[in-house]
């Protein structure tokens, strides 16, 4: 049975919004890689991305708010550069989604000056809803006989998220004595065990 994506009209934004926007987060990310986000005040961010006050709060409720729009974006942005949305449920595809996730989340610890037990659940929910969102997406242009037999595709979309994202946040948090490539490879074994397709 075929799955029903919900549509929705393509919104245009104004480009003068996006730069806003992304000179805001701009002025985030160089301020976290000084002196963290609890430390970060609005002023801050505005002073550095040379913008007022009320710039910002046309664009973001408050910093909590900027770090999740940035987080969502920039990961959404890094998935579709290093693993474009194609048809075809491959064992090499999904490798390659994992491995990507594992990078990311490396890169944005070495971004951050200290751990934040604040931030980090804000953090670890948006890269985790985006990774359910892609492979939803993906799930949906790929033939359902390649999701195990009686599975709903935002089931598998949930529980592949949850697998890759705990595994790949345990191993960026470790001291990495076992290369990206090589877990990948054991969690895309674990995740299709259960599927007898012959492309997996």
């Amino acid at each position: 049975m075929m799955v029903a994506i919900k549509t929705e009209p393509i919104k245009r934004v104004d480009p003068r919004v996006n730069r806003t926007r992304k000179l805001l987060e701009q002025a985030f990310l160089e301020l976290m890689s000084e002196k963290g986000f609890q430390d970060i005040t609005i002023q801050d961010i505005t002073e550095r991305a040379t913008v007022n006050r009320a710039t910002f709060y046309a664009h973001f409720e408050d910093k909590y708010d900027l770090l999740d729009s940035f987080i969502r974006r920039q990961f959404h942005e890094v998935l579709a550069e290093k693993v474009p949305l194609a048809p075809g449920h491959t064992i090499e595809r999904l490798r390659q989604i994992i491995v990507t996730v594992m990078e990311y989340l490396t890169q944005i610890h070495r971004q951050c000056v200290r751990p934040d037990h604040q931030v980090e659940p804000m953090f670890e929910s948006a890269v985790q809803e985006e990774l359910m969102k892609y492979l939803l997406d993906w799930f949906a242009i790929t033939p359902p006989s390649l999701i195990p037999k009686g599975v709903n595709p935002q089931t598998a979309s949930n529980v592949w998220s949850w697998a890759i994202f705990g595994t790949a946040i345990q191993w960026a948090h470790e001291v990495q004595k076992v290369s990206a490539e090589e877990i990948a490879r054991e969690i895309a074994v674990v995740l299709t065990a259960g599927c007898t397709s012959d492309s997996i």
